[in-house]
């Protein structure tokens, strides 16, 4: 088990309310979990990997009540075919990350700030 780490980016609603991005320090490792820490009114919240493929971490409706989710993703063989335990119900597995991570706001309120913390083992 490798160490486990912390990194912290936060973004900022447009003016106008329109949506904005922010991109992380570099991550190499899983996801473990992510905290997320709302303003007062409601966000909408995207996390997005910036590798070639880009991956999905978290993908939140508008909100503006703190959360914790533990992202993960169905495990696959080497084609890319999911694995199952019985041939319906999928195995999980932590979200792989080797580089930046982006968080966009869709929407919200003016000038306000989400943060978010994405706890990751290297």
């Amino acid at each position: 088990m490798g160490r486990v780490r912390t990194i912290e980016i936060s973004a900022t609603v447009g003016a106008a309310g329109t949506g904005s991005t922010t991109t992380s320090a570099i991550v190499h490792g899983k996801i473990l979990a992510v905290e997320v820490n709302y303003p007062t009114n409601t966000v909408t919240v995207d996390l997005d990997s910036q590798e070639m493929v880009s991956q999905k971490i978290v993908d939140l409706a508008a909100a503006n009540t703190d959360a914790v989710i533990y992202p993960r993703t169905p495990a696959q063989d080497n084609t890319g075919t999911d694995v199952t335990y019985d041939g319906t119900n999928e195995i999980y597995t932590p979200i792989v990350v080797n580089g930046r991570i982006k968080l966009s706001l869709a929407s919200g309120t003016a000038t306000e700030v989400v943060k978010v913390a994405i706890h990751y083992e290297d």
